[in-house]
């Protein structure tokens, strides 16, 4: 890769980040996308969804781990019991939308297929961490209640998030194409 390659695609990498951070501050500001006890809809994994498809898996994955970074030192991230825990609640989610690309096939659907597929990892993933560090009060970690509560209190907002990214990244990359920013 040559020099001018390698700075576009260094420029490509901190534009998505940079519009990460700005969609999860201004989703923030927005009090009907945020759940009482931590997660909310995320518009911000919007930027995330198109790198990957944009720069690849790869960088895809490179994105979402700067975005971890540059959020986790501006403050994000605060709820941390143990490394696991924070891995399955804000380090793996974030791998599992940046192979998006990687998930999707080479169907005209894939798009679709790639971010439906990323969702129910980050959903697991999610739900996993509810389970094991997140129980409601009355219940034991890994208990049926448990289970219960964490699926209930994240399938919501992940399935939101979900179809937000259904509609609007594939209108994206379409409009990215168009303008032959994408290949």
């Amino acid at each position: 890769m040559n020099s001018r390659n390698q700075t576009r695609l260094i420029a490509y990498m901190a534009l998505y980040a940079a519009l990460y951070v700005v969609l999860k501050f201004v989703g923030n500001y927005i009090p009907f996308l945020q759940m009482p006890q931590g997660g909310s809809i995320e518009i911000e994994l919007i930027a995330i969804f198109v790198a990957s498809w944009h720069l690849g898996w790869k960088y895809g994955i490179g994105v979402a781990m700067l975005c971890w970074l540059v959020t986790f030192v501006m403050g994000s991230g605060r709820w941390y019991l143990n490394p696991m825990q924070y891995s399955l609640d804000y380090f793996l989610p974030l791998i599992a939308v940046g192979v998006a690309s990687l998930l999707g096939t080479k169907s005209d659907k894939k798009y679709y297929i790639g971010v439906i597929a990323s969702m129910v990892l980050k959903f697991m993933s999610n739900v996993l961490s509810g389970v094991y560090y997140w129980p409601p009060e009355e219940a034991v970690a890994g208990s049926s209640a448990a289970w219960a509560y964490s699926l209930s209190y994240n399938l919501w907002y992940n399935l939101v998030t979900c179809i937000v990214c259904v509609i609007v990244v594939p209108l994206l990359i379409k409009r990215l194409q168009n303008a032959n920013v994408l290949k």
